[in-house]
C-alpha cells in the first residue's frame, strides 16, 4: 500500500460515526450522449424513448438496476432475471465454475444432513461460509442434491422433504446486448447464478463492464458486496473479474482501454466500522483492442468467474469508502468522483462534507470541485455521489433531497435550481435520478402538484411526469403526457 493510502487511513477512525448507507434509486431514465434516444427503467420494465416524441417502446420485463444505452444510440445493455423449473437444463446455461460450486455446496449439505441425522431445525443444513450462502443461491445446490438423492440420503430425510428441497425456487442473471433499432435483436453475454445490476457499455462498444453480488458469507448489513467484472462482446470470455468489492459507480475510460472505480481497502466490509478505499484504473484491453485476461484455477470448491483482467493497476487517490460512490471521467484526462473533504486534525464537532472532486491524471492532484453551499443543498452523501457530468464535462447535476436538483456550471460556479421547495415530493433520498439529456437539456420527475403541469381545467387529475428542462433551468416541455400510468407505480 502507497504511503499516500497509509497516510490517509489515520483519518478514518474521524468518520466512522458518519458512515452513512443509503440506497441509491432502482429506476433511471438514461440518454444517448445526443439524448435522441432514452433508455428506461420502471419497476423492473424496461422501454425505449423517443427523445422528441416521448413515445415508448417496451422491449423486456424483470430488469435488473441500472442498465445502459450505448453514447450513439444504437445498443442498449441489461440484465434480466430468469426463474428455472428443471436444475439439470438450468444448470447448462451456466459457467463451468458456477456449475462446479454448486456440485460441491450439495454435496457438503448432504454430509452435513447425513451426519446430524436430518435437516436442522427444519432447514438443508448449509455451509456457513462461501459464496452461495447469501439470499437464495442456495437453492441451486438444494435443488440439485434433492433432484440427485441416492438411497442414503432418501433414507435420512425421507420422499415428502425431498419433494419440498424441490419446491424452492432458484433462478439465474442474464447479461443480454440488444439493438435500439431492432429491439428483438439481442446478444446473450452470459448467465450468472449471482445478482448482476450496473451494466456499462465501452464506448467503441467491443466491451461491457457490469457489478456482480459475490460476497463470502451471509449478508449482515445494507450494502451486498460486489465485483466488477468485464465481458467481451466479440469473444468468448464473459466474466473477467476486474477487482472486488467496489462501490456501485464506475466508469470507462474514453479509448475503452481502462475502466475507474473506487476499492475498499477492506476484506469484510460486514465488520469494519469504517473502511479506506482508493480511486483506481485498471487497464482491461491492449493496444490493439484486445481483452486482456488470464485463466483462474476454480479448485474443488468452484469460481464465479473463470478469468480475471492482469493488466497494470494505478491508484490515485485515497477516500473513505460508501457504497453510492461514482466515478466518471471527463475529457483531458479528469476524473470526477464523489467523496468526502475531512480536514486533519480534526475534533469530534467537525463534521466531513460531501462533495464532487476532480483528479487530474497529468498533474496528479485532486481538486474539491464544488463550494461548500453547493455540497450543502445537495443532501450530503445521496446528492453528491449520484451527481451526473453532462457530455461536453462543463456542467453537472446535483440530486437534492426529495426529488430536487440543482445544475452546477463549472465555468462560473453558478448554481440553477429548476423546482421549488413546493415542489418537494417523496422522501429525502430521490426516487427518479434527474439526467442529462444530451449536452443542453435535461430529464426529471416532477410531482403532479408542479407548477410546469397547471391546466386550464382545475377538475382533472394529475399525475408525475417526467418534462424536459433546459441546461439553463428553465422549462420545455411534457415529455411523458402520452405514457400509461407507469410513473406512479
Amino acid at each position: 500500500m502507497s504511503n499516500r493510502i497509509k497516510s490517509f487511513g489515520l483519518a478514518a477512525f474521524y468518520l466512522a460515526v458518519i458512515f452513512l448507507v443509503g440506497c441509491i434509486p432502482e429506476d433511471s431514465l438514461q440518454w444517448s450522449e445526443d439524448g435522441s434516444t432514452g433508455l428506461l427503467r420502471k419497476g423492473g420494465e424496461l422501454y425505449l424513448v423517443d427523445g422528441e416524441s416521448g413515445e415508448l417502446t417496451k422491449i423486456a420485463t424483470d430488469i435488473m438496476p441500472w442498465p445502459d444505452i450505448s453514447d450513439d444510440g444504437k445498443l442498449v445493455a441489461y440484465c434480466r432475471g430468469v426463474k428455472c423449473s428443471n436444475i439439470s437444463e438450468s444448470l447448462k446455461m451456466l459457467p463451468a465454475g458456477q456449475v462446479k460450486m454448486i456440485k460441491f455446496y450439495a454435496e457438503q449439505t448432504k454430509k452435513n444432513i447425513l451426519d446430524a441425522g436430518g435437516l436442522t431445525d427444519g432447514r438443508f443444513p448449509f455451509p456457513e461460509e462461501g459464496l452461495l450462502l447469501p439470499n437464495d443461491y442456495r437453492n441451486w445446490s438444494i435443488q440439485y442434491l434433492c433432484e440427485n438423492a441416492d438411497d442414503k440420503l432418501l433414507e435420512v430425510l425421507g420422499k415428502e422433504e425431498i419433494e419440498k428441497g424441490k419446491e424452492e425456487e432458484f433462478g439465474y442473471f442474464r447479461i443480454i446486448v440488444g439493438s435500439a433499432v431492432e429491439p428483438n435483436k439481442v446478444q446473450v453475454v452470459a448467465n450468472s447464478v449471482f445478482g448482476v445490476m450496473g451494466v456499462k457499455l465501452s464506448p467503441n462498444k467491443k466491451f461491457l463492464a457490469y457489478l456482480m453480488h459475490t460476497q463470502e458469507g451471509e449478508v449482515s448489513n445494507s450494502f451486498e458486496e460486489v465485483g466488477l467484472y468485464v465481458a467481451s462482446l466479440e469473444g468468448d470470455v464473459n466474466m473477467a473479474l476486474v477487482n472486488h468489492p467496489v462501490t456501485l459507480g464506475f466508469d470507462w475510460r474514453p479509448d475503452s482501454k481502462a475502466v475507474a472505480y473506487i476499492k475498499a481497502r477492506s476484506k469484510n466490509l460486514r465488520r469494519d466500522d469504517f473502511v479506506v478505499s482508493t480511486l483506481e484504473e485498471s487497464i482491461v484491453a491492449d493496444a490493439n483492442g484486445n481483452l486482456l485476461v488470464k485463466s483462474i484455477e476454480s479448485g474443488e470448491k468452484g469460481a464465479a468467474g473463470m478469468h480475471r483482467c492482469p493488466g497494470e493497476n494505478s491508484e490515485f487517490a485515497g477516500l473513505i469508502f460508501n457504497p453510492w460512490l461514482k466515478v466518471v471521467y471527463g475529457s483531458g484526462g479528469r476524473l470526477f468522483f464523489s467523496g468526502t473533504h475531512l480536514s486533519v486534525p480534526t475534533s469530534t464537532k467537525d463534521e466531513p462534507r460531501w462533495s464532487v472532486f476532480c483528479y487530474d491524471t497529468v498533474t496528479a492532484t485532486v481538486t474539491d470541485v464544488l463550494g461548500g453551499r453547493v455540497s450543502n443543498y445537495s443532501g450530503e452523501v445521496i446528492g453528491t455521489s449520484q451527481f451526473d457530468l453532462s457530455p461536453d464535462g462543463k456542467k453537472v447535476l446535483l440530486p437534492m433531497p426529495k426529488n430536487r436538483f440543482s445544475i452546477y456550471r463549472f465555468s462560473d460556479s453558478s448554481t440553477l435550481f429548476p423546482l421549488n421547495e413546493s415542489e418537494e415530493f417523496g422522501e429525502d433520498i430521490p426516487s427518479f435520478l434527474a439526467g442529462w439529456k444530451g449536452n443542453d437539456e435535461i430529464s426529471a420527475l416532477v410531482s403532479e402538484n408542479s407548477r410546469f403541469l397547471k391546466k386550464e381545467d382545475e377538475q382533472e387529475d394529475y399525475r408525475k411526469e417526467i418534462v424536459i428542462f433546459g441546461a439553463d433551468g428553465q422549462f420545455r416541455r411534457v415529455l411523458s403526457e402520452s405514457w400509461p400510468d407507469l410513473l406512479d407505480k
